[in-house]
């Protein structure tokens, strides 16, 4: 299978390369060095039209209708610092992505940032204060020609950015020299894990309604389905939201049957997870036809308080700094959104079925043979592929199977689901047995059947998602042996297929790389049927606090530069390292579901445009 999958990674990666590279804009008229120097016109005309959509409210109607010209570019810019004060910060992040990602402003004229998206580094409490973030941040835009209609953010305990690569602008972009992988990346990824750091996205959406929200816990409805829609949307702050369809300008052949009317990015702070469920719940029900995403705030310490940032143009002086709640964006129109969740948790032992269980319980469990037999045959051949050596203490391959086979004879009779994971635990390594007796996951499958791919890698390879959803246990019946799941995180259903899983380094950079090959395998799939080419403008990354470099053994920047090596053509990647990704595991897939919290995972958001808007390209203006 390992053979397999790079050979995948590779033929895909060459395909996608030459494929979007061909629906790159075309060169814009060159301008000077200077931020304050002519555009051209159609991107004058696209920041008019755009500033038109970005916070106000739309009255209800069917569709969403075009105003600007197709050709105008969506653009998304990223910038970073690490300086130790926080203005000098704020003002070297702003000063980098708009210089060197958004189009230049007429001279003497100012433009207009649809959405800014801003992370802050805890570090700062001790030496400025939280309120200072947003207007600093607006004064800075203001002193480059531009003005930010909407902004969120939020603390962080570290950061993820990029830059533009100097390669591409001396045109060995062109040359996709194998020898450094850099060279056909079209932006540098920039991780910062525990250090003081601000990072920012300056996003330009024409044609995207954007209206950002606040929610407190106890102002989130707890009787969904009994409510009136418009009710509820006005106790979260949504009121007068509509997610209309897009409509598409005839010349446009980019329609998608699987397009959403709209997209909800969430900011929750960490006291807000026990309303985020109905939150979510909530979200799905009044708005059935739309993508949720986001990340939990977090800080570098347990001793600093979470903070979140809030600014609209359409109330100035209501700029906010708060500690507890909900941030929100509402997006309709002219977007496309696709999300990723690598869990980076490597399944153990056998294939189970639960025989007893309720709500978010599970009590007894008992081993499913005929899975277990097709997962044991997968693990087979690739231990086979990867040719391992082994070391002479350890158990030999014969001994083990054996070993695993009793232990699969006692699993045939049903018992419960802890005791079943002691049993497990005896026959792994010593660094998966000292895992699991941290924490206790489980994996609930998603839906469907095993069929000719039970391994999840070569599940994810193939693009058809994750078998399981990886839960972590919040408590266990020590009388009973039954284990818990967070509330509101699934319905335990009886006969549902459960495996034990344990989380690994090699696994989860295996999980990366099968993850981007399946994303490339779906966008060939739909390229080869005729359907219309996604050409993302920009990607943001939201890995928890527990996934960085000491996760990846030291590899700084390793989950960004995996992205970055499937996207070449994306100018911007941007996030933060948080306490927590919302979000569905793959919101392509056949068997999305319902977007959940996930406590330990890496979530990946692309944006682009319905209507198949060029990416502005600071290397071909250049």
């Amino acid at each position: 299978m390992k053979l397999t999958l790079l050979a995948w990674s590779a033929a895909l990666l060459s395909v996608s390369v030459s494929y979007t590279t061909a629906f790159q804009p075309s060169p814009l008229q060159k301008t000077t060095n200077s931020h304050n120097s002519i555009q051209t016109g159609s991107l004058q005309n696209e920041k008019l039209k755009a500033s038109s959509f970005s916070d106000s409210s739309r009255s209800a109607s069917k569709l969403f209708m075009s105003s600007s010209a197709p050709s105008d570019p969506q653009v998304l810019a990223s910038g970073y610092s690490e300086q130790m004060k926080l203005q000098d910060a704020i003002q070297e992040a702003i000063t980098m992505a708009i210089q060197e990602g958004l189009p230049p402003v007429v001279a003497d004229g100012t433009a207009q940032i649809d959405l800014a998206v801003v992370s802050v580094s805890s570090l700062y409490d001790g030496s400025a204060s939280p309120s200072e973030v947003v207007p600093a941040i607006l004064a800075a835009t203001k002193e480059l020609g531009y003005d930010i209609r909407n902004l969120v953010g939020s603390s962080s305990g570290g950061f993820v950015s990029s830059r533009p690569n100097p390669a591409c602008f001396n045109g060995q972009n062109e040359e996709n020299n194998d020898d450094d992988e850099e060279m056909i990346r079209s932006c540098l990824p920039i991780e910062g894990e525990g250090v003081p750091g601000v990072s920012v996205t300056l996003c330009i959406l024409p044609d995207v309604e954007v209206q950002s929200f606040h929610v407190e816990g106890d102002d989130v409805p707890d009787d969904i389905g009994r409510l009136d829609p418009e009710i509820w949307k006005r106790a979260v702050g949504l009121s007068g939201f509509e997610a209309a369809p897009y409509a598409l300008p005839e010349e446009s052949e980019s329609q998608d049957a699987e397009d959403k009317d709209a997209a909800f990015f969430l900011l929750p702070s960490p006291a807000f997870q026990n309303d985020l469920d109905e939150l979510l719940r909530g979200l799905e029900m009044n708005f059935p036809s739309s993508h949720i995403f986001g990340a939990i705030a977090s800080t570098v310490s347990s001793l600093s308080r979470a903070r979140l940032f809030r600014y609209q143009a359409s109330d100035p002086d209501d700029i906010q700094t708060l500690a507890d709640g909900c941030l929100g964006v509402a997006l309709s129109g002219d977007l496309r959104v696709k999300t990723m969740i690598a869990q980076g948790a490597k399944p153990v032992g056998g294939v189970y079925q639960i025989v007893k269980g309720q709500e978010t319980t599970i009590q007894a469990i008992a081993l499913d043979e005929t899975a277990t037999e097709l997962v044991q045959e997968e693990d087979e051949e690739e231990e086979e592929e990867e040719e391992e050596e082994v070391d002479e203490k350890t158990m030999s391959a014969e001994d083990r199977k054996a070993r695993m086979a009793a232990a699969y004879a006692k699993a045939r009779i049903p018992k419960p689901i802890l005791a079943e994971a002691n049993f497990v635990m005896k026959n792994l390594s010593d660094d998966d047995q000292s895992f699991m007796r941290k924490a206790l996951l489980v994996g609930l499958e998603r839906g469907g059947s095993l069929g000719r791919s039970p391994s999840e890698l070569a599940r994810l390879a193939e693009g058809k998602g994750h078998q399981y959803t990886v839960h972590q246990v919040a408590s266990a019946g020590m009388k009973d042996g039954s284990v818990t799941l967070s509330l509101g995180s699934v319905d335990i259903k009886r006969g549902t297929r459960l495996r034990f899983f344990v989380r690994e380094s090699d696994f989860a950079k295996k999980e990366l790389a099968a993850l981007w090959t399946g994303y490339k395998r779906r966008a060939l799939g739909a390229n080869l049927a005729g359907k219309p080419a996604f050409n993302p403008t920009g990607c943001f990354l939201f890995p928890t606090l527990d996934r960085g470099s000491k996760f990846f053994m030291g590899n700084t920047g390793f989950e960004s530069g995996a992205a970055l090596d499937y996207l070449p053509t994306v100018p911007c990647l941007n996030g933060f390292f948080s306490n927590g990704v919302i979000g569905s595991l793959q919101s392509d897939s056949p068997q999305s579901e319902p977007a959940s919290l996930y406590g330990s995972a890496s979530g990946y958001v692309l944006f682009g445009s319905k209507s198949g808007r060029p990416i502005y390209s600071p290397e071909a203006a250049a």
